[in-house]
Parts: C-alpha cells; sequence; structure tokens
C-alpha cells in the first residue's frame, strides 16, 4: 500500500468523521509535516491555495496549522521564507467567502504580523491591503480586516502607535456598517483601541483619541437602543467599558463635557425595559458603570449645578446655586434596577448563597458594590437603608431585592452602618425578614446578616449585641431546623451556609461574656442538630439534651459535622461562660463519639443524583471524629474538670488511634486527632508528656508528606490542606503549652515547622499556619523571669544554652 501524502492526510483531518484507522495515520504524517520548518510552511501555503468548495475544511485547517506553525519556526526560518509566507496569508485572505475559513486566516495574519514585529521585518504590504479591505464591497472581507485591524492593534503593541488615529477614525466609520457582524467587529476594535492607548501612555494621544472612542461608541449605543438591538447593544456598552476603565479624566474631554452624556446612556441602557431582560445589554450597561465608579470616582461625586441651580444663576436671583453629582443621579436608580427583580438563589446558590443567577438585577447588585467601595459611604448607603425603613415603618418585611441591596453595600458602608440609628434598623430589619414566610426573603435576610457579621461585626458585638445575639439565635435555628426538616439542594444551602458563617464571623468578634446569653438558645439546636436533627420544643427540660438520641439520624453526616463546628467555635468564643454547659455538652458529644448506631440513619445516603454530585459528604466514622474534636474544644474552654471521668483519656486515645500507621481511614479523622491534641494542650500541658512523642512524630510526617506532595501538585490548586494546617497548629500548641516535657521531640517539631513555613512547594495557607505555630513555639522559650515554670529556662535553670 503506498503511504498517504500530506494533501490527503489533511484533507482527511478537515472531515468529519472517518475510521479511526487512515485518521491516526493522517494525524502522524500531518504532525510530521508541520513539526518540520523546511517542509511545514510551504505544504501548509499550498494548501491555502487549493481551490473549490470541496477544499474549504482543508483550507481553514491549513490556516489554523499556520499559525501553529509560524510561532514555532519563526526564529529559524528565512526572510524570503517569512516574506513568501505573508504574501501568500494576505492572498489566501483576499481570495476567502466563508466567515469561519476568514476568522482562521485572520488569527494567522495576526501571529504573523506579530511575529513579525518582535524580530524587526517589517510587513509593509498588510495595512494598506487591511485599509482596501475595510472599504470592500464584500461584508465578509471588511468583517475580517477589521478583526484583524483591532487584533493586531494589541498583538503588536508599540509598533501600532503612528496608526491609532487613522485606526479610529476607520473604525468609527464602520460603526454603522448595514451588516451587523461589521458593525460589532468595528466596535470592539473600538474597545481594544482604547485599552491599548492606555498601556501607551501618552497623554496628549489619549486627550485627543479616547474621546473620539467614547463619543463614537455613545452615540452607536444610543442608535442600537431605539432599535432595540440587544446584543448590538452590549457589544457598544463593552466598548464603552474599556474606554471608561481608562484610569484618565481626559478620556471624557475638556471639563469632562463627556462624561454626563455617558452616564445618561448607560443608566438609560440599564433601567430600559424595552431590553430583555434576560440579555446581555442591561447588565453590560451597569458592568460599565462600575468601571466608571473603579477608575473615575472623583468625577462621579465632583458638584454639579442642577437646571434649577443654572435657571436660578441666571435670573440673577441671590443664594447659593443649587448643585447636584452624577453619583446622585446613578445611585437611586441603580437601587430600582437592583431590588426590582428579587434574588434567584435557587439556580445557583453555591457555599455562601451569593452565587445568584445571572441577570441584570445581579449585575446592578454588584456595580452597587462597587459603587459603595469607591465612593463615601454618604452617597450610597441612605438610598439603600430607606427601602429598609420604610418596611420597618410599615411593620413588614423587607423585600429580598432591598436585603441583597444592604448585602451589596456591607463592605463599603461598614463604618456607617454600625452607627445608631441605621444599625438598630438594620438588624431589625434583617431580623423581621428572616422570621417571615417567604423563603426568599429568608435568604436575602440570612446573606446580608453574613455580611454584616464579616464587615461590621466588631462594632455590632461590641454596640448592639442585645440586638444582634437574638438574630443570631433565630438564624441558628432556622439554619438546624431547615436541615432537619429534609432542605436540600441550593436553596437549602444558600440559607443553612451563610447561617453557619454568620455565627463563625461573630464568634471571632464577641467577648466571652458578651456571647454569653446566646449559649441557651444556640446550644439545644447546634447539639441536636450533631446529634442528628432538632426541632422547637425537642429540648430537655433543661434545654440542653435534645431528646431522641435513640433515633436513626433526620440530618445527613455532612449537616452534623457543620453543626459541630460551629458548636466548637461557641465554645471557644464563650470560654468559661460556657461551663453551666459544658457536662452535659460533653456527656451528649461522648456518646456520639462512642455510639455506631446512632450514626448510621438512613440520611446518610444520599438519593439525590445531583445533590450527591455537588456536595462534599462526611461519612459517619468522620462525624465521631469531628465530636471528640467538639468534645475537646469544649474541655479547653473551661478546664478539665468539666469532662465526665475518664473522658479526657479516651479522646487521647482515640486521637492517638487514628494517627498510627495504617489505622487512620479518613484525612478528617487525622484532622481533628491533631486538632484533639491541640486543644488538650492548653489546659493538661505537662500532663500530656505521655502522649507527646506519638503526636509530634505524627504531626511532623503529616507535614513532610504535604511538602511532598506539593512538588507534584499543578500551579494553581484548590486542594484542601485541612489536615496539615491541623498538624502545624498542634505542633505549635503542644511545644508552647508542654513546656519542659516537649525537650525530647523538639528538634523534630521546630524543623518540621520551619521546613514547612518556608518550603515553596506548600500551600500557602500551610506556609501561613506553620510560620505562625513555629512563632507560638518560641515563645516560651523567648520567656527569662516569672511564670509558672513551664517556660524552658524556667523547666531546666541554667541550660539556656543548650535550648534551641
Amino acid at each position: 500500500r503506498t503511504q498517504m501524502d500530506f494533501p490527503s492526510a489533511l484533507a482527511i483531518l478537515a472531515s468529519p468523521g472517518g475510521h479511526a484507522v487512515p485518521r491516526a495515520e493522517a494525524e502522524s504524517i500531518v504532525q510530521a509535516v508541520v513539526n518540520d520548518p523546511s517542509r511545514g510552511i510551504q505544504a501548509l501555503c499550498h494548501a491555502l491555495e487549493c481551490d473549490g468548495r470541496d477544499d474549504l475544511g482543508t483550507r481553514r485547517l491549513a490556516a489554523v496549522l499556520l499559525s501553529t506553525a509560524a510561532a514555532r519556526h519563526w526564529s529559524v526560518l528565512g526572510d524570503d521564507a517569512k516574506a513568501a509566507m505573508r504574501q501568500r496569508t494576505l492572498a489566501a485572505l483576499s481570495r476567502a467567502e466563508d466567515r469561519a475559513e476568514m476568522r482562521a486566516l485572520v488569527h494567522a495574519a495576526d501571529t504573523l504580523a506579530s511575529r513579525s514585529a518582535d524580530d524587526g521585518s517589517p510587513w509593509h504590504e498588510l495595512l494598506p491591503a487591511l485599509d482596501d479591505a475595510a472599504k470592500s464591497a464584500r461584508a465578509a472581507h471588511r468583517e475580517a480586516a477589521v478583526i484583524l485591524l483591532g487584533s493586531i492593534v494589541e498583538s503588536t503593541g508599540a509598533h501600532m502607535n503612528d496608526h491609532h488615529a487613522a485606526l479610529v477614525a476607520l473604525f468609527a466609520a464602520r460603526l454603522d456598517d448595514p451588516v451587523r457582524e461589521v458593525a460589532a467587529a468595528a466596535t470592539r476594535a473600538l474597545g481594544t483601541t482604547a485599552l491599548a492607548l492606555q498601556r501607551r501612555g501618552d497623554f496628549l494621544v489619549v486627550a485627543d483619541l479616547l474621546p473620539r472612542i467614547l463619543a463614537a461608541c455613545v452615540d452607536a449605543a444610543a442608535r442600537r437602543l431605539d432599535r432595540s438591538d440587544d446584543e448590538a447593544v452590549a457589544v457598544a456598552t463593552d466598548a464603552i467599558a474599556a474606554a471608561a476603565s481608562v484610569d484618565c479624566d481626559v478620556a471624557f474631554g475638556p471639563d469632562a463635557s463627556l462624561l454626563p452624556r455617558v452616564v445618561d446612556v448607560l443608566v438609560g441602557i440599564g433601567t430600559d425595559p424595552r431590553l430583555c431582560p434576560d440579555g446581555r445589554a442591561r447588565a453590560a450597561a451597569f458592568d460599565a458603570l462600575g468601571c466608571l465608579a473603579a477608575s473615575h470616582p472623583g468625577l462621579l461625586d465632583e458638584p454639579r449645578p442642577t437646571a434649577a441651580g443654572t435657571g436660578a444663576g441666571t435670573a440673577g436671583t441671590a443664594g447659593t446655586a443649587l448643585t447636584t453629582t452624577l453619583a446622585d443621579e446613578i445611585v437611586p436608580r441603580l437601587c430600582a434596577a437592583a431590588a426590582a427583580a428579587g434574588v434567584d438563589f435557587t439556580a445557583a446558590g453555591r457555599a455562601e448563597g451569593e452565587a445568584e443567577s445571572g441577570g441584570f438585577a445581579a449585575a446592578a447588585r454588584s456595580t452597587l458594590r462597587r459603587f459603595s467601595l469607591h465612593l463615601p459611604p454618604a452617597v450610597v448607603l441612605h438610598h439603600v437603608v430607606a427601602p429598609l425603613d420604610a418596611a420597618l415603618l410599615a411593620g413588614a418585611a423587607p423585600s429580598p431585592g432591598a436585603l441583597a441591596c444592604l448585602a451589596a453595600v456591607t463592605e463599603g458602608c461598614a463604618s456607617d452602618l454600625a452607627e445608631d440609628p441605621i444599625a438598630s434598623n438594620v438588624i431589625a430589619s434583617v431580623a423581621a425578614a428572616m422570621e417571615s414566610a417567604d423563603p426568599g426573603s429568608k435568604v436575602a435576610a440570612v446573606v446580608a446578616f453574613k455580611e454584616l457579621a464579616e464587615h461590621a461585626g466588631h462594632a455590632l458585638t461590641e454596640l448592639y449585641s442585645h440586638a444582634v445575639i437574638p438574630t443570631l439565635v433565630a438564624a441558628i435555628r432556622l439554619a438546624v431546623e431547615h436541615e432537619t426538616e429534609g432542605g436540600r439542594g441550593d436553596a437549602a444551602e444558600s440559607f443553612v451556609a451563610p447561617a453557619h458563617a454568620s455565627a463563625g464571623a461573630l464568634c471571632a468578634n464577641f467577648g466571652s461574656d458578651e456571647i454569653a446569653p446566646a449559649l441557651p438558645g444556640v446550644i439545644p439546636p447546634l447539639l441536636g442538630g450533631a446529634l442528628g436533627g432538632w426541632r422547637r420544643g425537642e429540648d430537655g427540660a433543661r434545654g440542653i439534651r435534645p431528646r431522641g438520641m435513640d433515633r436513626a439520624p433526620r440530618t445527613n453526616p455532612r449537616a452534623r459535622a457543620r453543626c459541630l463546628d460551629t458548636l466548637e467555635r461557641f465554645a471557644r468564643a464563650a470560654a468559661f461562660e460556657f461551663e453551666p454547659f459544658a457536662s452535659d455538652v460533653v456527656a451528649a458529644l461522648a456518646t456520639l463519639a462512642t455510639t455506631n448506631g446512632v450514626g448510621g440513619g438512613t440520611d446518610d445516603r444520599d438519593d439525590d443524583a445531583s445533590h450527591t454530585g455537588r456536595v462534599d459528604r462526611e461519612g459517619v466514622a468522620a462525624v465521631r471524629f469531628r465530636a471528640l474534636a467538639a468534645m475537646a474544644t469544649v474541655i479547653a474552654a473551661v478546664g478539665e474538670e468539666s469532662a465526665p471521668p475518664g473522658a479526657v483519656d479516651s479522646i487521647l486515645s482515640s486521637a492517638t488511634l487514628a494517627l498510627s500507621a495504617g489505622s487512620s481511614e479518613d484525612a478528617v479523622a487525622r484532622e481533628c486527632a491533631f486538632r484533639c491534641f491541640g486543644r488538650l494542650a492548653t489546659v493538661l500541658e505537662r500532663s500530656l508528656a505521655p502522649w507527646l512523642g506519638g503526636a509530634i512524630a505524627s504531626a511532623a510526617a503529616t507535614l513532610a508528606e504535604a511538602e511532598a506532595r506539593g512538588g507534584f501538585q499543578p500551579a494553581v490548586s484548590t486542594g484542601d490542606a485541612g489536615e496539615s494546617i491541623a498538624a502545624a497548629e498542634a505542633l505549635g500548641a503542644l511545644v508552647n503549652s508542654c513546656g519542659f516535657a516537649t525537650r525530647p521531640h523538639l528538634a523534630v517539631a521546630l524543623a518540621a515547622l520551619g521546613r514547612a513555613a518556608s518550603s515553596p512547594s506548600s500551600p500557602v495557607a500551610l506556609r501561613v499556619a506553620s510560620a505562625r505555630s513555629l512563632e507560638f513555639s518560641l515563645r516560651p522559650l523567648e520567656e527569662f523571669g516569672g511564670g509558672d515554670g513551664d517556660g524552658y529556662e524556667k523547666s531546666a535553670p541554667g541550660d539556656e544554652k543548650s535550648a534551641p
């Protein structure tokens, strides 16, 4: 059988389908030719010259391969070969009629242009040819010319500086091309040119050309809006955003005279009901307004005379002329759009309920957030809280949209939100919505509460704990009850996750005496959820020990693990204030940690396939180990005397077993074991001596394994480093708290922490945790004088020189 030639192989690969054997042979032949610089370029250029409709796929594939081959072999090609390749590519462009073929050739020509610019071999014929093609009677040629010109503006950088003015004029002339694809390509090219002008950095050129670009795009957007052409408006708006993002106020002409027109058109597009609510144009307009807020906040907040003020001035009346700002005109309409469509978390509610489905309202809320971050809070906040105040006065719950606006501005306006009467009214509004019957209001309220807890938590816990605590208790009780009732999917996660996240943020800010009033309200649901489920009225006589521990769990293991984690946070924040509840909580957790039957309910399997694919489930064994870690946290918070007899030894034995070679089947078990040792070290101190050798050796081995794995991880990794971080934290706590008892193992511990903190292959979070633990470990070594005898110098007087 004769060997297949290159044109036949290229034709086979360009044809859909076909048998596997000839395609494999064709791939081998084409790859061998393309990898050969002396044969590949010539063969591909020849393929571009194939004639006839049957060769369309071959020419398109040849253009794609030519881009790759030219980039790969450019440095070894001679000047004649480069010139011939450029000439034949231009000739192929002039003959092409198919849009797909044209785009492949445009990419190839862009590659050749950028390589030519890099090595100083000019392509003199390119720009004249493209200028002629941009005026061609054939729409495909006009589109290809404009696309290629826009591409080489970006790819060749400063080599196009002398042509920027002519290109702006050419692109602007094509904005009203009768073929919408050509007009769209010209609009995108103007946006690309605006960004190229920013990189160029020539103030005079920017002052001359950017206002032209903005004016042309704004006028084009207005004309397309009159036709209600959603996609065409979106393309024009994208170009406006690119030009508006240039961090130079001269983009808007002398005295920023163009800015009011830009704002008027963008706000008009974003709020125009004629455009499709699910289309791209309205969202793109709000994104462009966000670019304005990020790049030109001073211009948006600059006082300007109002129409009334201007009229008063011309009439010669006395008094101060009335002024306003563009931001004052934008924000009310932005808030109205942000709140208009409500909040839809059911389609895409993810880890913390924030990833709502797309649409103009979501884009408006994103832009509202950018306004709050870049403009003074006074400009934004009163428009956001006004609907909340109105609903509060009317005795009704705020709308989900109004609460979503509050969540959007909380980070930027946190300082003002922490002042009365705003803070009290905001918390009351959130509480009212959380207790409403509308599921959307509940979700929006708890997301807003989470934002408040994360960004204004310190002020809220210090000044408004009387209002925050009842809201926090309500959020936790509703979250646990929701999961007990079998809530699943995005809607459930959108409420439950932010509720627990808000508790974590507030616990980090509450003092022990401040958080104490919340404990009777949150411990029963959290403990009940950890044990398998909780409903109102299922508390025991003292309100602590939930009934029904002998029943199969109604919550899945992941929900139970989350309840245990939040319960730990409350215990650590409350410290000794947790003491009245400690014995009952530890006893209940001990039952969970040592009982197999209670953990094996039917909810451990998930019959919802979509939920199974998305939720990171925790096994029953993992819940038991988390219960052990929670027990250790409670004991560390209130003291060893709170534990039932034998509980501490049982925790340490289970933790040691989890860390012993071959006994651990779950990374969560090892993580919890390290946390048990780290927590108990603070209260047991030297009493941990019999356990220290195994714990420190296991932690050091875990850090070494993490470092070894890190060398084989991709550059960007989102893997969970929880076990390694827990090991690092445990080492720091053991060395710091156990004093002289750790001396035999000190070199191993410090060396492991030092390697983990300095290794470039370790995840960033692990390096940070290891560095902190290393600092924490060294504190006893630096303490001279005073103390209780647990420092190394105090434990071994006169032996300071031998200490590391």
